[in-house]
């Protein structure tokens, strides 16, 4: 990781839950539609659009609950991240059909540790445990082993089939990735082959080469639809997420801009898309007028930033402690 002050990743651990929430808010009213809608109603759609305007869907409200389970809990149990999630659902907020009938199971008094594999015959493979996913990749990027550990069992809570479950460990491992280069130089090429030497699922490893391969020929817009999909599926949104960040890694607003105007899983992607950007750019990047049309208080930006600083916080102890330990070893 290039040298970086508290300062740097304190830009870089709000640019991530910020970029969530904007991919997420921007990428809301045009759920589901096509490329060709959009384009139609909205030419280029590039800002907050709708009523109310900023306003985010479950994604978001999921990854605040992630978060808050992250810095409340010593013991990573996903019976207390389950009952989190249900402390802050709202049916307004456009939840994934998964989750939201592990959300009504609960409600009902169902266990935790099993409402989640009703929806689909294996579990869920879509991507929102991937889009939640955040938090735990800031706080653990410096340390694969736990990251990859910690992501899973966040995953299993609503989405417990192996591809479901593997996309939200891609999708930890690629902010946690971008986190590490947060102010160096992008070598899209390399980060995709970093990434795909390391993924151990076979589909995923696929799409990361597809990805590549994107990047290579410079892919159209109908093409990253047709190789990489834009869907609710793991498969079809993870690998979609971050050939939008690579393709445009200049620029967080182009990247976003380019996830949400592809159709389909508008708002996942996204919100998957601004996690990875932030992480990179920080939220320094991000377009004032994106921030200004974000809801506020206790569901939007101020929450969000204030559990970026918590989590940065808990890392620098975190650092700080195992610092302590070797030093104490070796003296």
């Amino acid at each position: 990781m290039p040298s970086a002050s508290v300062q740097d990743l304190r830009d870089a651990f709000r640019g991530s839950l910020l970029g969530t929430a904007v991919g997420d808010a921007i990428g809301r009213p045009v759920q589901g539609w096509s490329a060709a809608r959009i384009a139609r109603e909205h030419g280029e759609l590039r800002d907050p659009v709708g009523h109310p305007r900023g306003r985010t869907t479950g994604d978001t409200q999921m990854t605040i609950a992630l978060a808050e389970w992250l810095l409340e809990h010593e013991i990573l149990d996903g019976g207390e991240l389950a009952r989190g999630i249900q402390r802050r659902y709202d049916p307004d907020r456009n939840y994934g059909r998964t989750t939201a009938d592990f959300l009504r199971r609960l409600k009902g008094g169902e266990r935790w540790d099993t409402a989640a594999s009703h929806a689909f015959a294996r579990g869920s493979f879509g991507g929102g445990a991937a889009a939640r996913i955040a938090p735990c990749a800031l706080l653990f990027h410096s340390d694969r082993a736990t990251l990859e550990r910690v992501a899973e069992t966040s995953a299993l809570v609503t989405h417990c089939h192996p591809l479901g479950v593997a996309g939200a460990v891609l999708q930890a491992r690629q902010i946690a990735l971008a986190l590490e280069n947060h102010g160096g130089v992008l070598d899209a090429i390399a980060f995709v082959v970093e990434l795909r030497s390391t993924t151990a699922t076979i589909e995923f490893r696929q799409k990361l080469r597809a990805v590549e391969e994107c990047l290579e020929r410079r892919a159209s817009a109908k093409t990253v639809r047709d190789r990489l999909g834009c869907n609710a599926t793991a498969l079809g949104s993870v690998s979609t997420a971050l050939y939008c960040f690579l393709s445009r890694g200049q620029s967080l607003e182009e990247a976003i801009a380019f996830a949400v105007n592809l159709g389909g899983e508008a708002h996942s992607i996204g919100a998957m898309t601004g996690a990875i950007a932030g992480a990179f750019h920080g939220a320094s990047a991000i377009p004032p007028r994106w921030l200004d049309a974000l809801e506020r208080g206790e569901e939007g930006r101020e929450a969000l930033e204030r559990l970026a600083d918590r989590l940065l916080d808990r890392w620098l102890s975190r650092k700080a402690s195992a610092a302590s330990s070797i030093g104490r070893a070796g003296s």
